[in-house]
């Protein structure tokens, strides 16, 4: 079974894929070859993805919209095809008034709402998944990569064979109050404004 990615390079892209090696074929789609916001690439990776021993895409890479613009190419090719799976890599920022990045959370809210629509309201057969993840890689309180790319992998796993069942979202983010990781982030925020004023 083949798994392709999108966003290998680093960061949880590249914890996803290590997590998959040796479980299953992994495809990285990376810049400049496949840039999801690249007409003539987001040709090339949907051409790619027809390859019908693709049965797992991991909508991971971010810019802007164009990850919502990659989960409907995606679902136009798999869409009647119920071995398929869609794991879009979400946000918690996803949810409104919590994130003070505006377009960040617009784009991922922008996400949440195709893949529900896609789920709720056609006729698909293949399973959509939404991965809403909590504060990465941080000094502060957050998730690892690692705990990240486990998750994703369980799911696949524990969804991969079982065709009746589906989990449409899990949000997945370190216990820590969510109140006071954003008033540290506030305050290290302050204190890096202050340093930039004095140089």
């Amino acid at each position: 079974m083949k798994v392709a990615i999108t966003g290998t390079t680093r960061g949880l892209g590249k914890a996803i894929a290590d997590e998959l090696c040796g479980k299953w074929v992994v495809k990285g789609f990376n810049r400049p070859e496949y840039d999801i916001c690249c007409p003539k690439c987001m040709h090339k990776l949907v051409e790619e993805i027809k390859d019908p021993t693709y049965r797992i895409f991991i909508n991971n890479a971010h810019e802007t919209f164009c990850q919502t613009e990659v989960l409907a190419a995606v679902y136009n090719i798999w869409a009647n095809d119920p071995s398929k799976i869609i794991v879009n890599i979400n946000s918690r920022a996803k949810y409104p008034n919590l994130s003070k990045g505006l377009m960040y959370s617009a784009s991922k809210a922008s996400l949440s709402h195709l893949s529900d629509s896609l789920k709720f309201t056609t006729l698909k057969k293949c399973k959509i998944m939404d991965v809403n993840l909590g504060l990465l890689e941080s000094d502060l309180p957050s998730l690892t990569y690692k705990d990240a790319a486990e998750t994703v992998v369980w799911l696949i796993k524990n969804m991969a064979n079982k065709r009746h069942l589906e989990i449409g979202s899990i949000d997945l983010y370190n216990n820590e109050s969510y109140v006071k990781v954003q008033k540290q982030k506030q305050i290290k925020l302050n204190e890096s404004r202050k340093n930039m004023g004095k140089n």
